[in-house]
């Protein structure tokens, strides 16, 4: 019961609510829940996607830069408020599925 609670509680319903849901629907819920807790706060990949003995790979993402304009209008704004010499802004690594890039550059 403590599961369906957090459960719950992440999709903002009530118990009751939830209950009244069909036995698959909740259990893809809690499923769906315990996918997520598992996935790591910094980077969101979950430790099953990079061992190779679970299904992963060791190369399963690459870091790659991005650039976002939106960030990059926002941090230069913040900086000039802060008097903050110019740098890159809106630069950030992301990490992207080797398999999407593999596929991308093949189709090139």
């Amino acid at each position: 019961m403590t599961i369906e609670l957090a459960v719950c509680a992440a999709y903002r319903i009530r118990h009751s609510e939830f209950l009244g849901w069909d036995a698959d629907d909740r259990d893809k819920a809690i499923w769906q829940y315990i996918r997520e807790r598992q996935a790591c706060r910094d980077c969101g990949t979950r430790p099953d996607e990079w061992d190779p003995k679970r299904g992963g790979d060791r190369n399963a993402y690459l870091a790659e830069r991005e650039l976002c304009r939106g960030c990059e209008v926002l941090q230069g704004a913040q900086a000039s408020l802060a008097g903050d010499p110019g740098r890159i802004r809106g630069e950030r690594m992301v990490l992207i599925r080797s398999k999407e890039v593999r596929e991308s550059r093949g189709r090139s």
